[in-house]
């Protein structure tokens, strides 16, 4: 399905390029309207990048304020359109590398209102300005203020590793909403099937993010994690830098999950060991209400797969729910002196009273 689209999408941005939405009279001004089809020229140019469109998206807003009504519109419908390629260039990598690409370059411009002529009776939202990215700002950054500000009620309530996938899900459905209103104010469309193509591209887009939006909610609820206290460590101030990329979640069926796979029975030993590699460290996910006992089972086959100690992931319990670090073992010098049956959430909360950050934990 991916491989369909993207031939169409070819063929809808090579029509981009060629055609022009309406022929108009030469006269002392053309509105601005050969700036933008030179700009749209270099962003084909350049290879059709997050990158290249980017430049693009920013020269069309310089060249906003002399644009008439009619050139507007034939902005509004470019940036759309031409949209697709950097989206779908990167659309079958993981999401975190789908953030690099595309939050400070093709997202911003997607979540902005559409493209308008200046005129004195139009008032602007004014908090459109903020979903461009700010000077210095980085990806995680951006996405971080704008889940915390602009875009609060659509991705606050995600910890910050789960907040790209709603942006994007949220940034197609501006764009098929923007595209479909672009197409239809557009009287010359209906004679190249291209642009028609373009809606249902973006139709298509629109449907597979949303499917995963459901899932993205429930698994990026801060509430998924143990509260953090004073005797959590940053979770990037680990001895061992490398340890935040062997994470494991361990779910409510007892299955070891990594990288979407899921583990069980004497699997989670040989998962867990291959997560490990050559490391002394593990760093799990659990969810807060797991007994002790459950917990001490998973630090058993943590063990078994050669760990010495393992990094339980907490949030802080405020936003932007920042990831802490505590450290247990089966074999640590820090005892709390709990039930079997009391929770992980009780273990980390006695941690916080009698220990200090980087402390190791006993779970008997």
């Amino acid at each position: 399905m991916v491989g369909r689209w993207s031939i169409l999408a070819l063929t809808i941005l090579a029509a981009c390029g060629e055609e022009r939405i309406e022929v108009r009279a030469a006269g002392a001004t053309d509105y601005n309207q050969r700036a933008l089809q030179k700009a749209v020229d270099e962003f084909v140019t350049e290879g059709r990048t997050p990158a290249a469109y980017s430049e693009l998206a920013k020269r069309v807003l310089e060249l906003r304020s002399g644009m008439d009504r009619t050139v507007a519109r034939e902005a509004e419908l470019r940036l759309v359109v031409l949209a697709l390629a950097p989206v779908q260039s990167v659309q079958a990598k993981p999401m975190a590398e789908q953030v690099e690409a595309l939050a400070l370059t093709v997202w911003p411009t997607l979540l902005a209102p559409p493209i308008e002529a200046d005129e004195v009776l139009i008032k602007r939202d004014e908090k459109a300005v903020h979903v461009y990215p700010r000077g210095g700002e980085d990806a995680r950054g951006y996405l971080q203020r704008l889940c915390g500000g602009v875009l609060a009620g659509d991705c606050k309530q995600l910890v910050p590793e789960y907040q790209g996938a709603a942006i994007a899900a949220l940034a197609t459905r501006h764009a098929m909403e923007r595209v479909r209103n672009a197409v239809t104010d557009c009287v010359m469309c209906g004679a190249e099937p291209g642009w028609h193509d373009a809606v249902l591209t973006w139709e298509s887009l629109d449907r597979q993010a949303h499917a995963w939006l459901p899932d993205i909610e429930r698994r990026g609820a801060p509430d998924n994690w143990p509260i953090a206290g004073t005797a959590a460590e940053s979770g990037t101030e680990l001895a061992d830098p490398t340890a935040l990329w062997r994470e494991a979640e361990i779910n409510a069926l007892g299955e070891v999950v990594v990288g979407g796979q899921r583990y069980i029975g004497e699997e989670r030993i040989a998962a867990l060991r291959e997560l490990r590699a050559d490391a002394r460290t593990i760093t799990l996910h659990l969810r807060p209400e797991l007994t002790l006992a459950q917990v001490k089972g998973i630090l058993a086959d943590a063990t078994k797969s050669g760990a010495t100690k393992v990094a339980i992931v907490a949030r802080q319990p405020e936003y932007p729910w920042e990831r802490r670090i505590y450290w247990l073992s089966l074999s640590g010098s820090t005892r709390v002196g709990l039930r079997p049956t009391d929770s992980l959430q009780l273990l980390l909360h006695t941690i916080d009273h009698v220990a200090s950050p980087g402390a190791v934990a006993r779970v008997d």
